[in-house]
């Protein structure tokens, strides 16, 4: 200790100082992400350890090469209680990048930032050098070539309904085949055309599907209610068109009753989608038909 008339300089103390030992763990690519996306898909993921003592807000960045629009470069985890652990995901809903193959990107740098509780600054506490490399892949369009189709259209039509339509069971299934049957970009253009509650697929490509006839038998019969042995009558069965196109309908109409039993078979008959009309046999009844009550069952097809 050095003296300079009443002033003494020198250490009084020393003082030990832990740094915060907060640390980013647990690097990983989660998959890559369609162009012209209808939606944010998840590309990357890590693991924030909070520090051993202090209880501090924390943010992760990330730094990618080349800049990729539409992609989340900065998370942030909340207060986060010592010693706890958080997974960290980001995602990305790029745009139309204009792409004719996939297109390879980089995280190359990231960040571990913490909230001074003091002041509210971002502080930087570690920096990591990575090479961690993810697609975005080229969009599925509708007449193109896919990776496991012969195009888009080909694509819907598999997950599709007999309607053409993709609702959430349908989607559910297409999202159950990624990843080990389509890619992100084919399940992004199933996704496209995803309609909740059933959308046709039609409107995401027109001409690309043709829905199967659909039908029920109504109400509304014309059936005589007796009938006398050695006459014919015609009956008439209520068949309304459920689907979303002009389709034939025929029907086996099955008669049976005391000791005896028939089935006839109508012609087909053209209904208009969305209408009820009625289709027609004849039946001759026997002389010999005993009295009693006969039963008429009908069975439709298109």
């Amino acid at each position: 200790m050095r003296k300079r008339g009443d002033i003494r300089i020198g250490a009084i103390e020393e003082i030990t100082v832990t740094g915060v030992d907060a640390k980013i763990t647990d690097f990983a690519v989660t998959g890559n992400v369609p162009e012209d996306a209808s939606a944010y898909y998840r590309f990357y993921k890590c693991k924030v350890h909070a520090d051993s003592s202090l209880d501090l807000e924390y943010r992760v960045r990330i730094y990618i090469t080349p800049e990729l629009t539409g992609a989340e470069t900065t998370k942030t985890t909340g207060k986060m209680t010592h010693g706890t652990t958080k997974e960290i995901t980001f995602a990305a809903k790029p745009p139309d990048l204009g792409l004719t193959e996939n297109k390879q990107y980089s995280v190359m740098y990231v960040y571990l930032d913490a909230k001074d509780p003091r002041t509210g600054d971002w502080v930087n506490l570690r920096s990591y050098s990575r090479s961690d490399t993810f697609k975005v892949e080229k969009k599925v369009t509708c007449w193109e070539k896919t990776p496991h189709y012969s195009n888009g259209c080909e694509l819907l039509k598999h997950y599709a309904n007999d309607q053409c339509e993709i609702g959430l069971v349908e989607f559910a299934k297409a999202s159950s085949d990624y990843p080990s049957k389509i890619t992100v970009a084919e399940l992004d253009f199933v996704a496209k055309a995803y309609g909740g509650v059933g959308q046709d697929i039609n409107t995401l490509c027109a001409n690309c599907c043709t829905p199967a006839p659909k039908g029920r038998i109504c109400e509304e019969h014309d059936i005589p209610s007796s009938a006398k042995a050695g006459t014919s009558i015609n009956i008439g069965v209520c068949v309304e068109n459920t689907g979303k196109i002009k389709a034939d309908f025929w029907v086996d109409v099955k008669i049976s009753g005391p000791d005896y039993s028939t089935t006839l078979t109508s012609a087909k008959k053209s209904i208009d989608a969305g209408k009820k009309d009625k289709i027609y046999v004849t039946w001759d009844l026997p002389l010999n038909l005993k009295s009693g009550t006969y039963t008429i069952d009908a069975t439709l097809y298109a």
